[in-house]
């Protein structure tokens, strides 16, 4: 049949046809049609992150986003013929090569580093690069030899080092870089963060005269316009004195925004105040108008965060990084974190409360917010519309006040958690901390929860137990633990895995002898255990043995008739980053 008679299949054809190669053949099909390397190229250039000084590497990113050629790879012969040029306003000509721009949907910056690349501190010298040297193709003569006689069956490639060409001036690199982000029109994601956080050490930063000029240019010629009508999530981690430099002006507003996050650092000299411009931006991404903003999520240690924004319209999903001490105090009620969550109260539907480990209170300039302190709530003290709480507990001091701390907090999520019918616990709880975290929030519910997603050190029977006594209306059950141990057994089994299969069948045998099975509402179980050198994965021998026990469990981790391939799918995977693959590392 002759390409032109060639019958064209359906999108979801070929991915089907794709799920059934082999996963290390499955890299062949980037040039079997255009569907294929659409999908690897969105997927190879999906996210950029800019957080390096490096000249070099900022300069050939930028060449990479402006369809052009490396500088490396246009002097040399190989691609001599390509002729179609463009100019970075340096005076280099670069050969232009298909676009990659409009496949970036993940961006990342941080804004001292990449004003550090556009305007180094010193002379960045020459650069160099080692490249493969061409050579002759083997013989199958000396193929053999090789393989007899040095019993090395593929050659050792040769390489040799080459001098790259001079970068270009600030100038022209600014160029370069407002000229790329212009073409970033399909972003989805953009996260700007203060490289002094991420990396716990105070470096020398740019001037603040530099970073005054530099943010304002780039954010309100370049990356708003390209990014208003695209972006999805926004993240701000920055410091309160430039939070202005960030602000889009009207006619650049993002119209499709979803998720917000801000996390906004004040200094001492600043007295922990908050910039002006903070409020009015947050409801105006949540205004009637927009209508778009379904996630807002506050990290900082400015103290006008948590009493400034009063009500906040259409927020249905609150995420708080609070500090820890706000949680632990005796009159949580009186806070003006608490404060916000009344004011709220109508609308939240989504809570997640983590505590921060931040200087103690003492630190904060008592003067720079009076109502950091409030008496007299008069407001319900429920948010009576929330369907969901996650919270962490928070950080725990010497040994004596390691109970009353916990318990506090513990107190203070049960009171929130009135309404709730999912609960959620990021920490890893033992049996007695997990019986007292649920009974903490059976003594205040009217109704048992639906939904619980927990993590705990060892799953017993004595665990099982303890989830369904006290949530006996359970339909979702979200479980990860460390260790599965029986009873009368010890965690050193784990020692031998010829045991595994041993001590499951014993656990599953006391679970139907003791009857404390999960609750009989239950539709949906998903156990998630740790393994080394892989991470968390499904346990889905346990997930079926449970299913057997209860016939009412008809799906494992949401998906009906699961199999160990479509729930690998879902699982977390551990990145690693390939250091010398000769690709640049913005791209991650």
């Amino acid at each position: 049949m002759s390409t032109d008679e060639r019958p064209e299949l359906p999108a979801e054809l070929w991915l089907h046809i794709g799920e059934m190669v082999e996963p290390e053949e499955r890299y062949k099909l980037i040039g079997l049609n255009r569907l294929f390397f659409e999908i690897v190229m969105n997927e190879r250039y999906r996210n950029l992150s800019l957080v390096s000084q490096d000249g070099y590497s900022f300069v050939e990113t930028m060449e990479r986003l402006l369809y052009v050629l490396s500088r490396s790879l246009a002097s040399s012969r190989k691609h001599s013929r390509l002729t179609e040029y463009l100019s970075c306003g340096c005076g280099c000509a670069f050969t232009r090569m298909p676009g990659i721009a409009k496949r970036v949907r993940t961006l990342t910056i941080w804004p001292e580093d990449v004003c550090r690349a556009v305007y180094p501190e010193k002379d960045e010298g020459s650069h160099f690069k080692t490249v493969p040297v061409d050579k002759t193709p083997d013989t199958i003569w000396r193929k053999t030899k090789r393989r007899v006689f040095k019993k090395d069956a593929s050659p050792k490639p040769e390489y040799t080092v080459i001098r790259l060409p001079d970068l270009p001036k600030p100038p022209a690199r600014l160029r370069m870089f407002k000229q790329a982000l212009r073409g970033l029109t399909n972003l989805e994601e953009l996260s700007i963060k203060r490289r002094v956080r991420l990396n716990g050490n105070y470096q020398p930063l740019p001037p603040p005269d530099q970073m005054f000029g530099f943010l304002p240019t780039c954010m309100q010629e370049c990356i708003w316009p390209a990014i208003k009508k695209s972006v999805r999530k926004l993240t701000l981690d920055v410091d309160n004195q430039f939070f202005e430099d960030f602000v889009p002006a009207q006619e650049n507003f993002p119209k499709s925004l979803r998720h917000f996050v801000l996390r906004l650092w004040s200094t001492p000299r600043e007295n922990f105040k908050m910039s002006d411009e903070v409020v009015p931006f947050v409801r105006q991404l949540s205004s009637s108008r927009n209508g778009s903003l379904e996630k807002l999520s506050l990290e900082g240690d400015c103290q006008a965060l948590w009493s400034a924004f009063g009500t906040i319209p259409n927020l249905h999903n609150l995420e708080l990084h609070v500090p820890a001490q706000i949680i632990i105090q005796q009159d949580t009620q009186d806070t003006d974190l608490h404060r916000l969550l009344l004011n709220n109260a109508e609308s939240i539907q989504h809570l997640s409360v983590i505590p921060v480990n931040t200087p103690r209170r003492s630190s904060f300039d008592a003067s720079a917010e009076p109502r950091w302190q409030q008496a007299g709530v008069d407001s319900p003290k429920t948010l009576h519309k929330l369907k969901s709480l996650k919270f962490k507990f928070p950080w725990r001091g010497g040994v004596g006040s390691e109970t009353r701390e916990w318990s506090s907090a513990l107190n203070y999520y049960a009171l929130l958690g009135q309404n709730a019918t999912s609960l959620t616990v990021q920490d890893s709880l033992s049996l007695a901390g997990l019986e007292s975290t649920l009974r903490a929030f059976h003594r205040v519910r009217q109704a048992p929860f639906q939904e619980l997603h927990l993590n705990v050190t060892v799953l017993s029977p004595a665990v099982v137990n303890t989830i369904t006594q006290l949530c006996p209306n359970l339909v979702k059950l979200d479980l990860v633990y460390g260790t599965l141990l029986p009873d009368g057994e010890f965690n050193s089994w784990t020692l031998k895995p010829s045991l595994a299969e041993t001590m499951l069948a014993k656990f599953i045998q006391q679970i139907k002898e003791r009857g404390c099975h999960p609750c009989p509402s239950l539709t949906d179980i998903s156990l998630m255990t740790y393994v080394a050198r892989t991470g968390l994965k499904y346990h889905l021998p346990l997930m079926k043995a449970y299913a057997e026990i209860l016939p009412s469990i008809v799906s494992f981790a949401g998906i009906r008739d699961a199999t160990e391939e479509a729930l690998a799918q879902l699982e977390p995977k551990m990145a690693f980053l390939a250091a010398g693959s000769g690709r640049n590392a913005a791209w991650s």
